[in-house]
């Protein structure tokens, strides 16, 4: 009776499981497979292989044809160093098809093709190598040993990197293994599309070292970078630290180091907003640089208090230019009043305007669509959100971002008032080795009026030079840059408040400010010295502002 329910069990109930199984391994075995597309960076005028294929060999069994399993594993493992008990284990449990080892170099392959043991077969296989080790690990990703494209470039963009397999006929030799003749083929294979990332190798290879640098004078727990085109929407550079090396990615034991975290990782961006809650009442009408206000140093909305950061003293008449230069809570609360028609409250018509532009002029809360697995979208409350989280919102508190959003929303204003889509593929390359261009994809023409632009342009210049961001300034004499300092606090996982002396630094900006070359944004997470953005994160921006001018010849304005 247990035999007989045994047999139903495997014949009857899965029989299809076992079937499809059956199916998948008569079909790897006729299978003729395709190259995988490689990617290639810019590297000054030319390009460089970034990931590439390497071709070597696959050792397989039709276990019917072999007939003493364990002789044949022993033979096999004799030179191929590789386990007796794994090879005869594989063979004594494989149907029409069994995969005993890959990667097998071309001497190897030769010593197992010299034993001439019936049902073992070698066929080609190409396995991922990226020749510049950690070198944009993250923007990459790697293939794993399935052959699927895990995180990055390579898991967003695998179907079009792996093609479609051909196929043999069953036609075999003696021995049990396909035959790959011209008259043996059904169908061919269709390789894979060979891309041109929008990296810059150099841009890239500075910006890695200089944010790890900064994560270990600031012992900070990681960090990001990215470096845009802001005419484009064009990513020149993408880091993020601690790395890994694509290659051994078996080897790393926290699997957060391959998520990229300027697009997947969403954060509280801080005072960083400001400049977008700013931009909001310029191109409203609602204020000017030079609109002012009677600053009490903290404000009260619903039954919470709102305080500017320690050490800013209240004062009658201040600006909106000096709003941004000291980073006020309580004049960004000011603006999101103005824009619902009341200096004195929060109203309803004032949120839904602050909300239309998160979302709808800059793209917060949406996904870009930048080619990388994984991307997150952040999160910006409706309008319906009681006073209170309005109030934090325009100062980047109670709402998330990614890195990659406040870049291209930073761009906008950068090139005039044009939100384009962040991008990291060029183009596709051609088997004659020319190029199909990927052409930009604008957004939204209209994110801003040009006054309102060239106001907010002019206050985001004085941040850096009187402001937050003086050290970058001072780094880099003679050139205009603009920009905007962010910390802030970090939730705690439970949703119950902050944790305590937690912070996460942020600087974003461009430069030169009157004719912007590039956007860069730069994130520390949790350093562990003390400090604000200003001093944790802005150097290092002030560090790749001064190598950008130099890379691309830019002089002093004055």
């Amino acid at each position: 009776m247990a035999l007989v329910a045994r047999l139903f069990y495997l014949q009857v109930v899965r029989h299809e499981a076992y079937l499809a199984q059956a199916s998948n391994e008569h079909t790897r075995k006729y299978e003729v497979p395709a190259r995988r597309g490689e990617l290639y960076v810019r590297d000054g005028d030319g390009t460089s292989p970034v990931a590439l294929n390497q071709t070597l060999k696959l050792l397989y069994a039709d276990p019917r044809y072999v007939g003493d399993k364990a002789e044949a594993a022993r033979r096999l493992a004799a030179v191929t160093g590789g386990s007796a008990a794994s090879y005869q284990k594989r063979l004594e449990q494989g149907i029409e098809y069994a995969v005993l080892a890959e990667r097998i170099p071309s001497d190897v392959a030769d010593r197992v093709k010299a034993l001439n043991l019936a049902g073992i077969g070698l066929a080609d296989r190409d396995y991922r190598t990226y020749p510049e080790g950690q070198l944009a690990a993250q923007v990459l990703g790697f293939v794993n040993a399935d052959g699927l494209g895990q995180y990055g470039v390579e898991g967003y963009l695998n179907d079009q990197l792996s093609g479609k397999a051909g196929r043999l006929a069953a036609k075999t030799d003696t021995h049990g293994i396909p035959i790959a003749t011209a008259s043996n083929v059904v169908a061919p294979p269709v390789d894979g599309v060979n891309y041109l990332l929008t990296i810059d190798r150099n841009i890239q290879a500075m910006a890695e070292m200089e944010l790890k640098d900064q994560i270990d004078k600031v012992k900070a727990k990681s960090g990001s970078i990215v470096v845009l085109d802001p005419s484009t929407g064009a990513v020149r550079a993408m880091a993020n630290y601690p790395t890994y090396d694509p290659n051994q990615y078996g080897n790393v034991n926290d699997y957060n180091v391959f998520v990229n975290q300027a697009v997947t990782s969403q954060f509280e961006p801080g005072s960083g907003m400001k400049a977008f809650t700013m931009a909001a009442g310029l191109d409203q009408g609602k204020v000017k640089p030079g609109t002012t206000y009677d600053d009490p140093g903290s404000i009260k909305v619903a039954d919470k208090v709102i305080n500017n950061a320690q050490g800013d003293k209240p004062g009658k008449n201040k600006t909106m230019t000096m709003v941004l230069r000291d980073s006020l809570n309580t004049g960004v609360v000011f603006v999101l009043r103005m824009l619902g028609g009341d200096p004195d409250k929060i109203t309803s018509n004032g949120k839904k305007i602050l909300y239309d532009y998160f979302t709808k002029h800059f793209g917060f809360g949406l996904r870009t669509g930048i080619e990388q697995a994984g991307e997150a979208a952040g999160s910006v409350p409706p309008p319906n959100t009681n006073d209170v989280s309005y109030a934090n919102m325009t100062f980047g508190q109670g709402m998330s971002v990614t890195m990659i959003q406040m870049a291209a929303a930073m761009a906008a204003i950068a090139n005039g008032g044009k939100l384009y889509q962040p991008h990291l593929v060029e183009a596709a390359m051609k088997l004659d080795g020319s190029l199909q261009p990927v052409a930009p994809k604008l957004v939204s023409d209209h994110v801003m009026s040009p006054a309102a632009v060239a106001d907010l342009n002019q206050m985001l210049q004085v941040v850096v030079q009187h402001g937050s961001g003086y050290i970058a300034g001072g780094m880099n004499p003679g050139y205009k840059i603009a920009g905007k300092t962010g910390t802030a606090q970090i939730p705690r996982p439970d949703g119950q408040g902050y944790i305590d002396g937690a912070n996460i630094g942020s600087f974003v900006g461009f430069a030169p400010a009157d004719n912007p070359k590039f956007v860069v944004i730069v994130r520390i997470n949790e350093p562990g010295v003390n400090g604000y953005a200003e001093t944790t994160t802005v150097p290092v921006f002030g560090d790749v502002c001064r190598w950008l001018f130099k890379y691309y010849g830019i002089p002093p304005s004055s």
